[in-house]
């Protein structure tokens, strides 16, 4: 055996040790009142094979199960915070993995049912990962570890209802912790077939509104852009849920979202804008909860559209940036400076070679003569409508940006269209709070780097670093692994393909009446109470 082969198992093992100490959540007597959550942006679907965005599958994880979950570990103030880098059973309740890191055998727990009756077993893992697959949306990217479907899965085997043997065409150390995010999420082949089934490469119009899970939530009620009501699953097996029922509210109205948190009728408050949370640190009703995660605010520039097709455009545009203003004025503080692929708080990030650029309109203006692009030119910016901090930033650019020759046009748009838009490739210019749906390196790198990926919204396309990332995804050993996410930094940063204005330290707003609260940036409710 190799000493990166020795070193992955260790780490393999190490998972599973810390999986078994990890800390449950156990059920305590239900509330009378729901537990309220307020949150600035609604989900575009509810169907775990075609969700994108980090509100919608932050939102449909909790109406089902997946093989593996991420453990909680303590956090700020007596709350705790998703561990994203461990892996503890879920569905599964063991698993082996073959010397050569091809062969994955799960063997799975056997007391969880859909509401159908029907049992969440091993044909029903086969069938959503297929399922997955088939679609080939953004669960497939996740469900392959961010590998263009179905390159990475070779085959999937259920020698009986509690076993499930999934083999892979080359060793990937990353698939336990894909196999945990929300797009890999069991769903119950009977609804899906009874409404609409599954069609190659398109979505499924019932599974866009409705849920077919056995997670620690039912779906009591929907309405798409306003609310949902959940309910605690009183069948679901595992930890928790610690509120018998949520009520949420996705208000667009930065007014409104602050006002319901300042009186306390909203028991959590998601995506409140920096200014608005800053108001509300000495009010008697509340609590104001800094965190951080891997998640950037960016402006995306597709490279394959005018004008940033232009290298010296988009490096002119970049220098044009008061990025420190932008954390000061919009952020209050809760953001980190950076300026390279990877965000500060990912494992392998390297604060030298990705330091933050200078504001510097004189060098801008003097690139954009040189690029040869003839001045004024229009771009439409599209941001995501309710993001307060979008708007205040895209409102910056339009000063800084006009003083070099770009005349920017802003575009506010709902949930739905955003969506279709940004990962249909339609949009000339976005802001999106983006980030890996796993922690790791060489997914979010898989998605945000590939040439002619789908995925990869910035359309960068880079030869070279396309190559080394194809190594270290199959790289355990840390010091190779540095050595190649270094080369790449230094390749993504001469090419300026798109603008990280900040990696964002999301504040949370919980009113005194709340008692447990798990932080992450794709919410689990179940440790959620008043």
């Amino acid at each position: 055996m190799s000493a990166s082969v020795a070193l992955f198992r260790l780490l393999a093992a190490g998972l599973v040790a810390n999986a078994c100490v990890a800390a449950l959540v156990t059920p305590v007597e239900a509330q009378e009142k729901p537990l309220v959550v307020n949150s600035a942006t609604a989900p575009s679907t509810l169907d775990p094979a075609w969700a994108c965005g980090i509100d919608e599958i932050s939102f449909i994880q909790n109406f089902y199960v997946r093989l593996t979950q991420n453990p909680a570990k303590p956090s700020v103030e007596g709350t705790t915070e998703t561990d994203f880098s461990k892996v503890a059973p879920y569905l599964a309740k063991s698993w082996t993995i073959s010397d050569d890191l091809l062969v994955y055998t799960f063997k799975l727990n056997d007391n969880y049912k859909f509401p159908s009756g029907k049992p969440v077993d091993s044909a029903a893992v086969k069938y959503s990962f297929e399922r997955l697959l088939k679609m080939n949306g953004c669960g497939a990217y996740f469900v392959t570890d961010g590998f263009e479907s179905p390159s990475l899965i070779k085959s999937i085997e259920t020698p009986d209802s509690t076993t499930i043997i999934i083999t892979l065409i080359h060793p990937d150390p990353n698939v336990l912790l894909d196999w945990s995010t929300p797009a890999t999420s069991i769903v119950d082949a009977s609804v899906i077939e009874a409404n609409g089934g599954v069609e190659a490469g398109k979505p499924n119009a019932y599974m866009s509104s409705h849920v077919a899970g056995s997670g620690p939530f039912l779906l009591d009620s929907y309405s798409a852009n306003q609310g949902a009501k959940l309910s605690a699953n009183p069948a679901f097996p595992g930890p928790g849920p610690l509120a018998k029922s949520i009520e949420v509210n996705w208000i667009g109205s930065a007014p409104t979202l602050l006002l319901q948190a300042r009186t306390g009728n909203a028991d959590i408050t998601i995506g409140l804008a920096k200014q608005a949370a800053v108001t509300l640190k000495n009010n008697p009703a509340t609590r104001v909860l800094a965190y951080s995660n891997p998640f950037a605010e960016q402006v995306i520039i597709p490279n394959g559209k005018e004008p940033w097709k232009n290298v010296k455009v988009r490096e002119a545009a970049a220098l044009a940036v008061p990025y420190q203003d932008i954390v000061d004025k919009v952020a209050y503080g809760y953001g980190k400076l950076y300026f390279g692929p990877i965000m500060p708080s990912l494992p392998g990030f390297n604060a030298d070679l990705s330091k933050p650029l200078a504001f510097d309109l004189d060098k801008a203006k003097q690139l954009m003569v040189e690029s040869g692009e003839k001045t004024p030119v229009d771009v439409e910016i599209m941001i995501h409508e309710g993001d307060a901090v979008q708007q205040q930033v895209a409102t910056i650019l339009q000063s800084t940006w006009k003083q070099i020759g770009i005349n920017l046009i802003l575009k506010v748009t709902p949930a739905a269209q955003f969506q279709d838009m940004a990962e249909g490739h339609k949009a000339q210019a976005l802001m999106r709070l983006d980030g890996p749906g796993v922690f790791e390196i060489g997914y979010f790198l898989g998605y945000d780097l590939i040439c002619g990926s789908g995925f990869n919204l910035t359309e960068v396309c880079i030869p070279e670093a396309d190559a080394l990332l194809a190594k270290l995804r199959q790289t355990a050993d840390p010091g190779e692994r540095q050595k190649l996410i270094d080369l790449i930094t230094t390749l993504w940063r001469d090419q300026y393909p798109k603008l990280p204005l900040f990696e964002d330290e999301p504040v949370v707003v919980l009113s005194k009446a709340v008692k447990s609260f798990e932080f992450s940036p794709l919410p689990d409710y179940r440790a959620w109470s008043k």
